[in-house]
């Protein structure tokens, strides 16, 4: 996984070593540059980066096309990044201008130094053509800033007024993955927290009712109506899913109830990676249904995760926890939901700039207690009125409203539609026998 690497590793204190002509068509370099490429396009303040900067010393920096056009109005290019292999300056002007700085490397902070005004530099780009280069103004500026680097010269070493500037009023940009109401309510709490929602990926439309009719998803309704792009992927590892997703130049990416396995090469496209809301308090109740187990279990000790995604299911390290003890208990499945993304939602926005901004640290499950969810299916809704009513009332509060909970009597299906526990007894209120309509459960025995 490819990484900026901060002021504390040594390789930016190298002088990076030569790129033998002969080689810059191989496949190595060529990955080097690619990586430098793609690193690049998922920082939405950097101009360029020299292969110090993922660890790699090689005379070789990118400077982003895409970032300078828009950055100096003198420069005429067609957008496309710059790639230079064993720079060296052959002209310099005496003529100095005073400029601001910063670097990927150190970040958040800047300083003022004196830089040439105008330079000329030869290399050779990636395709091993021979390259003479005059610049001024803010592509003068980078030559210098990053010829520097591979000289092991960070800009903190010459520039003055360093300070520190991180970006606490800066809201990330986000790429958001559900598809629920669930995962609407997400969606409000970033909205309305001043988050920039790139776009939403979520299930294609599916039909439903009796006419079978196309309905799209909760979050694609939000999405429309808050004039955001929906992306309806039917296949994850399409490149070009990957291709559209790294044009929004994300800081991160957050899962809410998404309900699909998001591959390696999606989760590490933004910076900041992706992170997910989990209804449990990890490594306990890893799966698709924490809630449901929590009550099941009779667990009232429950809460949410903020992690980050890894390769594996709700395997990654912790970002932030929180604990949630709701009374009455044992909830009905809606409620302890509705809490559990509530607290999540207000903890994942408390954290989320100071993730981004490399803040926290994240922390390894202990997987050694890791508990795991069973998927539910619809005939786990059976309940035999024999057997524990304490835990048949739990399995009622925990599949409330899907799959629900039955039983039979004399081979007639009878659906629970209300149950209540009190002074140690299981009372069933209503119920909904096969092809009637809800009655008194006092009603149907009569």
């Amino acid at each position: 996984m490819i990484e900026i690497v901060n002021s504390k590793n040594p390789v930016l204190r190298k002088k990076a070593k030569a790129v033998p002509i002969s080689h810059i068509k191989e496949a190595e370099i060529q990955k080097i540059i690619n990586n430098m490429k793609s690193i690049l396009k998922t920082q939405n303040d950097g101009i360029a980066i020299a292969a110090p900067q993922i660890g790699v010393s090689q005379r070789i920096f990118v400077v982003s096309g895409t970032v300078l056009k828009l950055a100096d109005k003198k420069y005429k290019g067609d957008g496309n990044d710059l790639v230079f292999i064993n720079p060296e300056i052959i002209k310099i002007s005496k003529e100095k201008q005073e400029v601001e700085e910063g670097c990927l490397s150190v970040r958040w902070k800047y300083g003022y130094m004196k830089r040439a005004k105008k330079v000329s530099i030869k290399a050779y780009n990636e395709k091993g053509e021979k390259i003479e280069r005059g610049a001024s103004g803010v592509l003068a500026q980078v030559f210098q800033h990053e010829i520097d680097h591979l000289e092991g010269i960070l800009f903190t070493d010459k520039a003055y007024d360093v300070r520190d500037m991180p970006p606490e009023n800066m809201k990330a940009n986000v790429g958001f993955f559900g598809t629920p109401e669930y995962a609407v309510m997400t969606l409000d709490k970033l909205y309305e927290s001043g988050f920039n929602i790139s776009f939403i990926v979520t299930s294609p439309d599916k039909p439903k009712g009796r006419n079978l009719i196309l309905s799209p998803s909760p979050t694609k309704l939000w999405a429309k109506k808050h004039n955001i792009p929906v992306l309806e992927p039917v296949k994850l590892k399409d490149p070009e899913f990957e291709k559209e997703l790294r044009k929004y130049n994300c800081d991160v990416f957050i899962v809410t109830a998404y309900g699909r396995i998001i591959p390696d090469n999606i989760i590490n496209i933004p910076k900041a990676k992706t992170l997910n809301i989990h209804a449990s308090l990890l490594p306990k109740y890893r799966g698709s249904c924490p809630i449901e187990s929590a009550i099941l279990a009779d667990d009232n000790n429950t809460g949410v995760t903020i992690m980050r995604i890894d390769s594996d299911m709700d395997h990654g390290p912790v970002i932030a926890q929180k604990e949630v003890r709701l009374e009455p208990w044992p909830p009905r499945r809606e409620a302890l939901g509705k809490a559990l993304v509530e607290v999540g939602n207000e903890l994942l926005i408390s954290i989320l700039s100071d993730w981004v901004n490399g803040n926290i640290e994240e922390k390894e499950q202990d997987h050694s207690k890791a508990t795991y969810t069973d998927k539910i299916v619809k005939e786990d809704g059976l309940i035999n009125l024999d057997d524990d009513p304490y835990k048949n009332y739990l399995k009622i509060q925990a599949y409330h409203g899907w799959p629900g909970t039955y039983f039979f009597y004399k081979g007639i299906r009878v659906k629970i539609a209300e149950a209540s526990w009190k002074e140690g007894m299981l009372f069933i209120e209503k119920v909904i026998p096969e092809g009637k309509k809800e009655m008194l459960y006092k009603d149907f025995l009569r």
